[in-house]
């Protein structure tokens, strides 16, 4: 399986190399921020295209309910975010959490999640019509 992964990613990276590879903070929030932001922008009109058919002209009463449930998520998640950033003050985010807490197998599941949910995000906002 090594020289599947060696043959499709390359050879590994030194450390001189790694501070290469880094973005920059500036374009790393331009292009991993997105992800909420684009998650709040599609959000009521994602909710309405799954009401409406269900149960019609009332869906439009259940988008301020169901936004407020999300909104309370999101504050409770931010909380708890806000806990792990204090506790684990090195770079790596869900990855490292995910490795010391439950070790590196877990913590591979974690960091491909987090891409995949990178790759669909900006998938979405490529193919998403634009309205002028």
């Amino acid at each position: 399986m090594y020289r599947v992964k060696r043959r499709l990613l390359g050879k590994p990276l030194t450390t001189e190399r790694v501070s290469e590879e880094k973005l920059s903070n500036r374009t790393a929030l331009g292009v991993l921020a997105s992800d909420c932001i684009s998650s709040s922008a599609y959000g009521s009109e994602e909710m309405l295209r799954v009401l409406v058919p269900v149960v019609g002209a009332a869906a439009f009463t259940l988008v301020l309910p169901v936004t407020g449930a999300i909104l309370l998520v999101l504050l409770l998640l931010t909380l708890c975010y806000s806990d792990v950033v204090t506790i684990y003050t090195r770079a790596g985010g869900s990855y490292v959490v995910a490795r010391e807490n439950f070790g590196p197998d877990i913590a591979q599941v974690a960091a491909v999640a987090l891409l995949v949910d990178y790759v669909v995000t900006v998938a979405v906002q490529v193919s998403a019509p634009r309205t002028r």
